[in-house]
């Protein structure tokens, strides 16, 4: 599966330099000259990469990357950040803004290929982290002192789709107890309801895991989304 990466960028010259180097390391390219739009995609579909432009208008690059920051499907996504103003704190604001790399313009090729080739590690493990296998176990949800028994139809490190007799409505926090082998401690995790698929299955965002119950579910998922990812 080819990964997705956004270039948010008002000079068709950057953008067809990063666009060339995306699209040499097997990555689709997805070009967005108003940042306004941007934002609103942020937030509603999942990227593998984000570039931004520093001096955008409003919203400019460092609040796109604060909205990346605050957004469900976008928060941990690798974000660099292009400049082609020298100004001496442009780094720091950058990486302030949640930015992971930075790039002054004018860059050439080479340059931007060696800042590819230092993302690759975060992007990949951001890919495995929202990858889906799909996997039925048990899971008792917990929203208040209402609860549910269902069961998975897939998994991630992120969250999971869960078929039960019922649905809660977006936005609801919810406690969840997951089994994930006979015999093994239940992986326990808050997370909230995001979407709805009929009236039987809801995706639920896992939002905290303690230390234990992280590192658990890793071991069980990490060597299905491998197998299933091809490596």
């Amino acid at each position: 599966m080819r990964l997705k990466v956004l270039i948010v960028d008002a000079d068709a010259t950057s953008c067809e330099v990063i666009h060339t180097a995306v699209a040499a390391s097997n990555l689709d390219a997805v070009m967005e000259t108003s940042s306004s739009r941007a934002a609103e995609s942020l937030v509603r579909e999942k990227y593998d990469a984000l570039f931004f432009e520093m001096h955008l208008p409003d919203p400019d690059g460092l609040q796109l990357a604060r909205t990346a920051r605050s957004s469900g499907p976008n928060r941990r996504t690798p974000i660099i950040m292009v400049s082609g103003h020298d100004a001496p704190d442009a780094m720091s604001r950058a990486f302030e803004a949640g930015a992971n790399f930075f790039l002054f313009k004018p860059f050439d090729r080479p340059r931007l290929m060696r800042v590819l080739r230092a993302a690759h590690a975060p992007i990949e493990q951001e890919r495995r982290r929202f990858h889906r296998v799909q996997v039925a176990r048990h899971v008792a949800v917990q929203c208040g002192d209402d609860r549910i028994d269902g069961t998975t139809v897939d998994l991630s490190l992120q969250g999971m789709l869960i078929e039960g007799p019922r649905t809660w409505p977006v936005g609801n926090q919810v406690r969840l107890r997951l089994e994930i082998a006979q015999g093994q401690k239940p992986v326990c995790a808050a997370g909230k309801v995001v979407r709805l698929a009929g009236p039987q299955r809801m995706g639920i965002e896992l939002e905290s895991l303690a230390g234990d119950d992280a590192e658990r579910l890793q071991a069980f998922l990490l060597p299905l989304i491998l197998k299933s990812v091809g490596e």
